[in-house]
């Protein structure tokens, strides 16, 4: 091709035809610009398509963390709504709204030490940060949710009720009384583990008694600690609640987005 027009730019010099050589060579000029432009409008959209790849392979990531916060959520609302009902049940044998024994005023006081706290799946929220790819989401909005998402402040409420389960709670509970004998499955047992488990005594073959129910039913501490926390587990349903709204939303925002690249 470039000797073609070689060959013509010599036969036009050969001619004494100047003004038609200029007007070639401006052509040719055209032409050779023209061509660059068209590279590089390629080369563009090649990034851009590689840029696109990226940010769907991405978001489709954070939508999978997304799916997992959405079943961690749901399972914690679960078991902080037994919980409540739970510490209600409680509250209403110890006012005398129910009756009940000992017995089953304990089956659901065993849960007074629980916490059970939701961790986010930041995987790759934190590896978006860290690399700096988040700048790949070419929807501002959409990553001003991610990013809004992953610094929610549902650690208030937890690390509330976490504290005062441990330096409160906890404390005053292992002086006042035997616990609650809870049955729990443990991991990674086997037969030597479970025999251990099965030689510690249980607390009626100690040679003094725990307290009555009428010694909680006149507990101020333990009246009070049950209503705190019932509070504190009614804060922390609101904030889970609002949190899988936003995942779900978050989650609807981001499919919207990829099916704007099908």
């Amino acid at each position: 091709m470039l000797k073609f027009f070689r060959k013509i730019r010599q036969q036009l010099l050969s001619q004494n035809k100047f003004n038609k050589y200029l007007i070639y060579a401006i052509g040719e000029i055209i032409l050779v610009v023209i061509g660059i432009l068209i590279a590089v409008q390629i080369n563009n959209w090649n990034d851009r398509r590689k840029d696109q790849q990226e940010e769907i392979i991405l978001l489709k990531s954070l939508q999978r963390d997304l799916h997992s916060d959405m079943e961690n959520i749901q399972l914690r609302m679960d078991r902080k709504r037994a919980m409540l009902t739970g510490f209600i049940h409680c509250l209403e044998i110890l006012s005398d709204k129910r009756e009940g024994t000992k017995e089953e005023f304990m089956q659901h006081y065993e849960m007074i030490m629980q916490v059970d706290e939701i961790t986010l799946n930041t995987t790759t929220f934190n590896n978006l940060q860290n690399n700096g790819v988040i700048k790949l989401i070419r929807n501002k909005r959409l990553a001003d949710s991610i990013v809004a998402y992953y610094n929610t402040d549902l650690n208030g409420w937890q690390s509330s009720l976490r504290e005062y389960s441990r330096n409160n709670f906890a404390p005053y509970l292992l002086s006042y009384d035997f616990l609650p004998e809870v049955t729990f499955e443990l991991s990674n047992i086997d037969a030597e583990l479970q025999a251990y488990l099965n030689a510690l005594p249980g607390n009626s073959e100690f040679s003094f008694s725990g307290k009555s129910l009428e010694d909680y039913k006149n507990n101020y501490f333990i009246i009070n600690m049950l209503k705190f926390k019932s509070r504190n587990v009614i804060g922390i349903l609101g904030e889970y609640k609002a949190l899988l709204g936003d995942a779900e939303q978050l989650d609807k925002s981001i499919q919207n987005h990829i099916s704007t690249y099908d």
